[in-house]
């Protein structure tokens, strides 16, 4: 398959599969929300809403109408996600909620910082859809609310995950850096923007260890390297997302020398992850190869794993034209549309190292997140940016 027949199976993937299955089967019309907890072949599972999966979902729909086609349905999905989380979200301390029942009643609260990213980044994408200015305020709160908790470990949890005692973890930079970097744009708030470009420094300055050549998950407060079970642990599918974020940023700042680290940081990490046996890119992994490794289900190939590859490929072609790039994309494009595609439409996401459906290692939810956003990115970059790219000489950073 030619890079050019990508763009196209792309978006035959998002317009033709996954926006359909979402459309079909999650909407819930008496509250807004979409149901995020389904089957494969969309059956409803249980009506309990994640917050998590909501703030995703706003993100989504939103940005199908901002990047893709102006379809109104697809914002009126959005609108009906925006007056849910605007009306039932929060506590009375701004903090965004994880789980509700069917009714709106609360089942469990502020358990996971997580939350508060997803949909913040939701608002910002939902108001640069729609002007909405209690979107933007919602968000401005929602950043004054997380900044100062991220600043102060031991304020925050990150269900359905925990942070090991005096470390900090990547998981939350990663998503912050480019929450706040997104939304401070989406509301023309440099401010905001620059604190995720600062993240984003945090990242390459702490979390990555030189002598490993690995950004780890888990470090020391002050950055510093633990040899210990969680000291060791790497996500390589962390890793890999959290690198095209930073090219994004390092983009608008200029940075070719930190884009060029980050491109090899892709490279490298889908070196560490790729199983040979099987195939695939595996959940996590030691750095030092000891046992035990400290993360659940550790030799799983996650379909976000191979998405988040995706998009972070073809950013490290758009910015070295190198044919390692094209090789990786191709060879987890492979693995991914031979095993994660179901017929409903949508992927399934889990399976095991032998490529057998299994068990979630986190929510159980199914939420239109990263296949439908990694599709998008791999749209815009395979249709416009990467043939704008090529024909324009002199525009690689090597």
């Amino acid at each position: 398959m030619s890079t050019g027949q990508w763009a196209t199976l792309y978006r035959k993937t998002l317009l033709a599969d996954v926006v359909p299955f979402w459309m079909k089967y999650s909407l819930d019309p008496r509250t807004g929300a979409i149901n995020n907890c389904l089957a494969d072949d969309g059956r409803l599972l249980s009506e309990d809403k994640y917050l998590w999966s909501q703030g995703r979902a706003l993100w989504t729909f939103s940005a199908l109408y901002n990047r893709v086609e102006r379809r109104p349905e697809w914002l009126a999905v959005a609108r009906g996600l925006y007056d849910y989380l605007a009306h039932r979200g929060r506590d009375d301390e701004g903090r965004w909620l994880y789980r509700l029942d069917a009714e709106g009643r609360v089942l469990e609260r502020d358990i996971s910082i997580y939350v508060d990213g997803f949909v913040m980044l939701g608002l910002g994408e939902y108001y640069a859809a729609t002007g909405d200015e209690g979107a933007a305020r919602l968000a401005l709160e929602t950043f004054g609310n997380t900044y100062g908790r991220l600043r102060r470990p031991g304020s925050y949890r990150i269900a359905p995950y925990a942070i090991p005692p005096g470390l900090k973890t990547h998981g939350v930079f990663m998503l912050y850096s480019h929450v706040y970097h997104q939304v401070g744009k989406a509301l023309n708030r440099p401010e905001v923007a620059q604190v995720g470009y600062d993240f984003a420094h945090e990242i390459l300055r702490d979390f990555y260890i030189p002598e490993k050549e690995a950004i780890l998950e888990f470090v020391t407060l002050d950055g510093r390297f633990v040899d210990s079970p969680p000291g060791r642990v790497c996500l390589p599918g962390h890793v890999l997302d959290s690198m095209w974020f930073l090219i994004s940023m390092f983009e608008d700042a200029g940075e070719h020398d930190l884009i060029r680290q980050c491109c090899r940081l892709i490279r490298r990490h889908l070196e560490l992850a790729w199983d040979e046996e099987y195939g695939g890119l595996r959940l996590a992994l030691d750095i030092d190869a000891q046992e035990p490794i400290f993360w659940q289900k550790a030799d799983y190939k996650p379909w976000w794993v191979q998405v988040e590859a995706l998009v972070a490929t073809a950013y490290a072609y758009l910015h070295t034209r190198a044919d390692w790039c094209l090789d990786w994309h191709q060879k987890v494009q492979r693995y991914a549309y031979a095993h994660f595609p179901v017929p409903a439409g949508e992927w399934t996401q889990w399976l095991d190292r032998r490529g057998h459906p299994g068990k979630t290692a986190a929510l159980p939810v199914k939420d239109p997140f990263h296949l439908p956003r990694g599709l998008i990115y791999l749209i815009d970059l395979w249709e416009r940016r990467i043939p704008e790219m090529v024909a324009t000489p002199g525009r690689a950073v090597g």
